[in-house]
């Protein structure tokens, strides 16, 4: 009997360009204006900050991917390092963060959409029509991906095409009416608002793992993924940097009747590209925006299809899912009831939830534990697979790795109160999830550090500063008892301590089971 297999049909610019389109989607579309109504012209910088720590933690990525090229990587790679039950609390977080964060994405892509088609949104809220064109483009982008690997890759590449073109024109236009004085003062709002900055745009980042999720399906992976890695994330980086400069610089104040310096009123502003463009008379740039966003938002969304159904095919392939999703479909090489399957409870969220509040915070707290993980595996890794080849090695591994850990600390903290508290308690949810697929072998003491690093955050995000707080829902607000900069000593003190329990009782681990073996 044929064994069923993936089909490598992945190269570098195919890889690059999935990287890409995952994660250059709807932020720098949307979130320019909310950035600089928090941070001012500083919020340059925040996209600095945020591009660091996703090179951080995307090295960490591109070590273990090259490494270990096995499918499901924000799951698979942890599970390597920290068995069973810790690859599956990481897992369930970023299959969370995947299916919420696929129909956000989808969300947005029919928001603009509406600019053409009237009738599909209401501000940033899906009518039915438009919940139901959501719904049809979700599984469009399904069928492409379960019809072979290289369509979906095809389309990455596509529509990764399509967005920065018109970014880049927009940019070069743009530059004809830069004006220097909108960057001074720098940083009106210190460096609190540059940190709320950073988590804002931290979203726009996310996706960057997408290069080793579907790593068993490219090709000679162990010089692909690292290269594709690299790639991606200076590709980003410079085109965010690039259009949030021309964004401020051809800010026309008084064209929005706005008082030259009042950062705070560009948080009225729903397409900051296109209203700077409509604010200069330049309704054909207007256009041309919009025509980006939604082709970044199109490709984003067939990209975030193709990632999230391999996730349940890795964690049930391990028999930590339900069965039925491991099998490939024997013609088109494809992960196709796992892409079925996830696309189901993504039509669920599109219905349910229409639009797109503060998910995206939720989503990014699920998604920046399995980093965290992934910059701790490496070391991990490292000592107890120390005979795999490297092809890819990070040096100094075990500061960049604890640097990597503390920053992904950092990042859930700025999540803001009380969204890092409700992503972290969704993390939790694995516990009661596990008893569904096993029922013994929990690894408490080698997982144990998993609930203390979360209840860790959650007491510092209530006693913490009061200025890390976004559209709170609550009748509380942080105590403010520990205030910048004392809370992010404090905080990285204790994630640096989490760090070290979680290597050394994991290599502790590792060692006593080879013993038990030998």
């Amino acid at each position: 009997m044929k064994k069923e297999h993936f089909h490598k049909e992945i190269g570098l610019v195919t890889l690059t360009a999935i990287g890409v389109g995952s994660v250059l989607g709807s932020g720098i579309f949307a979130l320019p204006a909310a950035m600089a109504a928090v941070a001012g012209p500083a919020f340059l910088l925040a996209i600095i900050l945020a591009g660091i720590i996703t090179l951080f933690l995307g090295m960490a990525y591109a070590e273990l991917g090259a490494a270990f090229p096995i499918t499901g990587g924000p799951y698979s790679l942890p599970r390597l390092a920290l068995g069973n039950f810790g690859g599956f609390v990481m897992g369930w977080g970023y299959f969370l963060y995947l299916f919420i964060g696929t129909a956000a994405v989808i969300d947005i892509f029919i928001v603009y959409l509406g600019f053409y088609i009237p009738g599909l949104a209401v501000g940033g809220t899906l009518t039915p029509w438009g919940v139901s064109l959501a719904v049809i483009a979700l599984w469009i982008f399904t069928i492409i991906n379960v019809l072979g690997v290289k369509w979906g890759s095809l389309y990455s590449l596509i529509t990764t095409i399509g967005k920065l073109i018109p970014l880049f024109l927009f940019g070069i236009i743009g530059l004809a009416f830069f004006k220097g004085g909108n960057f001074s003062p720098f940083m009106p709002f210190g460096f609190g608002g540059v940190t709320l900055a950073v988590t804002l745009f931290f979203w726009s980042y996310t996706g960057f793992e997408a290069i080793v999720v579907p790593s068993e399906e490219v090709k000679d992976p162990h010089k692909t993924i690292p290269w594709a890695m690299i790639l991606t994330i200076f590709v980003t980086i410079v085109v965010y940097l690039f259009i949030a400069a021309v964004f401020l610089g051809m800010f026309d104040w008084q064209s929005f009747g706005f008082h030259k310096g009042d950062w705070k009123a560009l948080s009225t502003l729903s397409s900051p590209l296109s209203d700077v463009s409509k604010a200069l008379g330049l309704p054909l740039l207007a256009a041309l925006a919009t025509i980006g966003a939604i082709i970044a938002t199109a490709g984003a969304g067939g990209s975030w299809v193709l990632i999230q159904g391999r996730m349940p095919y890795a964690m049930a392939k391990d028999k930590l899912f339900w069965s039925p999703l491991a099998k490939i479909h024997p013609k088109f090489g494809t992960p196709a009831a796992s892409l079925i399957f996830t696309s189901v409870l993504t039509t669920v969220i599109l219905i349910a939830i229409p639009n797109f509040p503060s998910v995206a915070l939720i989503a990014s707290v699920t998604a920046v534990v399995p980093y965290a993980a992934a910059v701790l595996a490496v070391p991990i890794l490292r000592k107890t697979r120390s005979e795999v080849r490297r092809p890819f090695a990070l040096p100094a591994h075990k500061i960049v790795a604890a640097i990597g850990f503390i920053m992904s600390t950092y990042l859930i903290y700025w999540a803001s109160y009380p969204w890092n508290i409700v992503g972290s308690i969704l993390m939790l949810t694995a516990y009661p999830a596990y008893l569904f697929v096993k029922r013994k072998n929990f690894e408490w003491m080698r997982n144990l550090w998993i609930p203390v690093y979360l209840l860790g955050v959650i007491i510092m995000s209530i006693l913490g500063d009061k200025n890390f707080v976004f559209n709170n829902f609550t009748p509380y607000s942080p105590l403010n008892k520990i205030v910048m900069p004392y809370d992010l000593i404090i905080l990285g003190f204790f994630a640096l301590i989490i760090f070290v329990w979680a290597y050394r009782v994991n290599i502790k681990q590792e060692n006593n089971e080879e013993r038990q073996n030998d």
